[in-house]
C-alpha cells in the first residue's frame, strides 16, 4: 500500500466516510501499488485479466458481426468490467488485511454485498441505456437507418462523414465516460468495502471527483491511455493491464474515501 500526501481538509458524505485531498501525482502512486498487488497474486490476477480480454474481444467480434448493435454491445462490456474488477478489489482487500488471496472467499463476499451492487448496476445500466438511445437516434438522422454498416460507422468516426454529426457523436460519448468515472471512481470499491448503499457510494464518488478534479482527470488519462494499449494489443496486453487497473482503483479509493 502506498502512502498518499494528503491535507487536512475534508468534507463528509455520511458519518463513515470522509473525503481526502490527494496530489497530482497520486495516480502515478496508485499504479504502482496496482503493479505491486498483481505481483503478489499473479495467478488470480492474470485470470480476471483473461476473462476481460475475452469479453473485450467477444463485444467488438459482435459488433464488427451485427453493427447496429455496437453501442449496446459497448455498453455490456462497461458494465463487465466493474463486475469483474470486484474481484480484484477483494484480493486487495485481502492483500491489505495479510490474508491470502481466494476466489472462492471473493464469491462469498460478493453474496454478502449483491444487494447494493446490484442497485448499482441498475444505476449503471440506465445511464447506459440513456446512451444506447441517444446514440440510435443520432445514427438514424445521419443514416436514416436503425441498422447500421460498419462502412456507417466508420465513415463517421473517419472524419469523411457530416462533422456536425461526428462532433454530437464524440460530445455524447464524453458525457458518458465522465459521468460513468464521475459516479463510480470510487463507488464499487466502496460498496465492496463496506456494503455501502449504491447512493452514498455515487455520492462518495462524485465529491471524490469535485475534491480532486486535476488529479482525477489525470488518473482518467491513464485509464484511458493504458485501455487503450490493451486495445490496440489485439487485447492481449488487458490481460495484465486490467488486473493492474483494476487494483490501482481499489488504492486510489483507499486514498481519497477514508
Amino acid at each position: 500500500m502506498t502512502t498518499q500526501t494528503m491535507h487536512p481538509t475534508t468534507t463528509y458524505t455520511s458519518p463513515d466516510a470522509e473525503i481526502l485531498r490527494v496530489d497530482a501525482a497520486a495516480p502515478l502512486e496508485w499504479l504502482a501499488a496496482g503493479v505491486r498487488s498483481f505481483v503478489q497474486a499473479p495467478g488470480a490476477s492474470l485470470l480476471y485479466g483473461a476473462l476481460f480480454a475475452l469479453a473485450a474481444a467477444g463485444s467488438v467480434y459482435l459488433a464488427w458481426s451485427f453493427p447496429g448493435f455496437t453501442v449496446a454491445f459497448i455498453t455490456g462490456l462497461l458494465l463487465i468490467g466493474p463486475i469483474l474488477a470486484s474481484g480484484l478489489y477483494i484480493a486487495a482487500r485481502q492483500q491489505q488485511r495479510g490474508e491470502p488471496v481466494s476466489i472462492g472467499a471473493a464469491l462469498r463476499l460478493l453474496r454478502t454485498r449483491s444487494a447494493n451492487l446490484g442497485l448499482f448496476a441498475v444505476f449503471s445500466a440506465l445511464i447506459m441505456a440513456a446512451w444506447v438511445r441517444l446514440s440510435a437516434l443520432l445514427f438514424a438522422l445521419k443514416f436514416n437507418t436503425f441498422n447500421i454498416s460498419v462502412d456507417g460507422y466508420l465513415g463517421l468516426l473517419s472524419g469523411n462523414g457530416d462533422p456536425v454529426a461526428l462532433a454530437y457523436f464524440l460530445l455524447i460519448g464524453l458525457a458518458l465516460t465522465f459521468t460513468v468515472f464521475i459516479t463510480s471512481a470510487v463507488a464499487v470499491p466502496m460498496i465492496v468495502d463496506r456494503d455501502s448503499g449504491p447512493f452514498a457510494a455515487v455520492q462518495a464518488s462524485a465529491k471524490a471527483f469535485a475534491k480532486n478534479w486535476p488529479t482525477m482527470l489525470i488518473w482518467a488519462t491513464l485509464i484511458v491511455a493504458l485501455t487503450g494499449i490493451g486495445v490496440a494489443t489485439s487485447f492481449v496486453g488487458l490481460v495484465v493491464l486490467f488486473p493492474v487497473l483494476g487494483y490501482a482503483t481499489w488504492h486510489s479509493y483507499k486514498a481519497l474515501v477514508r
